[in-house]
């Protein structure tokens, strides 16, 4: 199998780089694109296939920026091609032409690289960078498999989604009655998560002063002698987000309170760019909205304790936090609150698409989920899809009792569908490297045997196919 990775800036390349190599120990071939110049050098540098990105969108002058337009969005699964750079951050800001430029440049630039790479497999990471997404909708026409790398909070804990993230963990049917072994294993896992009642993410830190300068001095050198073009590496930019977290964090503090003692249901915040509500789910991104909906449909005497993603601390606005603080029956905590004892004293849990609601589960408590998180629609929560059912939906799931029964083995059957390995952002070891590598080829080699089974052959080069001729 041939697998393509497209990635960013050097931390990422680097680490996915490490895990080509290992697939091609595996008897796989593997190809890099990535956007950032330093890092296509040093893959290049340790023997690995890899295209920069930029260097690739030289494009005739003579293109009809226009008219690919109209071709890419008669060819790829999108509403419009606008809906393939909202959510890429430099293109924040910019002109609409500059946008559509750089978006049907880069499509074209992926096109040609498909033809001439020919994968078998794409891993794009998760991102709503315009680079993944192209990369993804341009595989899914051609008929690759997407594999998107999720971190859940099983023993295994890499769960490989093929071709979207908008997908429950396991079927309907592997949702089955448990031998003795079984449920002794689901037990044990449960317990022992309880137990040690710990994050599954650290708590994000604004870096100390001196480790600051280092890193600002790294992005400035990077910046000055390799990717001067790099729309994602802004040393300024940087920089000043840093300094505004490090502001925000100690000025959001006051707005912080503790339960009162009162009833209350629990909703965890999402990172403030979350992709999959930048993306896949972008009707609940107003999650300020969101909360005023869920706290005016709880009963008399009822609070809503809101806590901030581990990863989000000083990065929401105080102006969004303070929104939040005035409602009357809200309490934001500290969001080094523990979200175990959070979940231990909530009456029920309301959240878009949160790992949460999955950690509510095996404390059996009531769990409402407005995002369809992947284990939504296992018949162990109360599932809503539109704002419009959140009124009627927080009476329902503070009635709701989950069967324990159900839960175990909803749990189970999870567990049978995750892996070794990890994202990069969670562990980036040589270990790490080498399980993911075998999953993948794992789960790769199970989509191939899968087409040849039933005769799929990927569907040959879509592009410069003009809708318009």
């Amino acid at each position: 199998m041939r697998f393509l990775f497209t990635t960013l800036q050097y931390i990422e390349s680097d680490f996915y780089g490490r895990v080509g190599k290992e697939l091609e120990r595996l008897g796989n071939q593997a190809v890099h694109v990535t956007w950032s110049r330093r890092a296509a050098r040093k893959l290049a540098s340790n023997g690995i296939r890899v295209h920069c990105l930029p260097d690739l969108l030289t494009a005739p002058a003579s293109v009809e920026i226009e008219r690919e337009a109209a071709r890419l969005e008669g060819t790829y699964d999108m509403p419009t091609i606008r809906d393939v750079w909202r959510t890429d951050w430099p293109c924040h800001g910019r002109p609409e032409e500059w946008c559509l430029e750089r978006t049907v440049r880069q499509f074209l630039a992926l096109e040609s690289l498909f033809d001439s790479e020919r994968p078998d497999v794409v891993v794009p990471e998760v991102g709503s960078e315009t680079m993944r997404t192209a990369a993804h909708l341009i595989s899914l026409a051609r008929g690759l498999p997407v594999l998107f790398l999720c971190y859940t909070i099983f023993p295994r804990p890499l769960r490989l989604y093929v071709d979207s993230l908008h997908a429950p963990i396991c079927a309907p049917e592997d949702i089955r009655e448990l031998s003795g072994d079984e449920r002794i294993e689901v037990r044990a896992f449960s317990e022992r998560f309880k137990r040690e009642a710990a994050p599954i993410r650290p708590h994000r830190e604004p870096p100390i002063r001196l480790r600051r300068g280092r890193l600002l001095a790294r992005h400035l050198a990077v910046r000055a002698l390799w990717d001067r073009d790099n729309d994602y590496l802004r040393p300024g930019r940087w920089l000043l987000q840093q300094l505004a977290e490090e502001v925000r964090a100690p000025a959001a503090r006051p707005l912080y309170r503790r339960p009162s003692g009162r009833p209350f249901v629990y909703f965890p915040l999402h990172v403030v760019d979350d992709y999959k509500i930048a993306r896949v789910i972008p009707h609940w991104a107003d999650q300020g909205s969101t909360v005023e909906q869920v706290a005016a449909a709880l009963p008399y005497r009822h609070e809503l304790v809101v806590k901030e993603h581990p990863m989000s601390i000083g990065r929401n606005s105080l102006g969004f936090l303070r929104r939040l603080a005035r409602i009357p029956n809200v309490r934001i905590v500290d969001p080094h609150t523990s979200s175990h004892e959070l979940i231990r004293h909530s009456e029920a849990l309301v959240v878009i698409s949160s790992t949460v609601g999955l950690e509510a589960l095996l404390y059996e408590k009531p769990v409402l989920t407005l995002g369809r998180p992947f284990y939504a629609g296992a018949g162990v929560t109360l599932d809503v899809d539109s704002p419009r059912e959140i009124r009627a939906g927080v009476p329902a799931v503070l009635r709701f009792r989950p069967d324990g029964e159900r839960i175990a083995r909803f749990l189970h059957a999870a567990m049978r569908r995750c892996l070794p390995g990890a994202p990069v952002l969670v562990d980036r070891s040589d270990e790490n490297a080498v399980r993911l590598a075998l999953s993948l080829d794992a789960v790769g080699g199970e989509h191939q045997a899968q087409r040849t089974a039933t005769g799929q052959e990927p569907v040959p080069s879509l592009a410069h196919k003009d809708p318009l001729d």
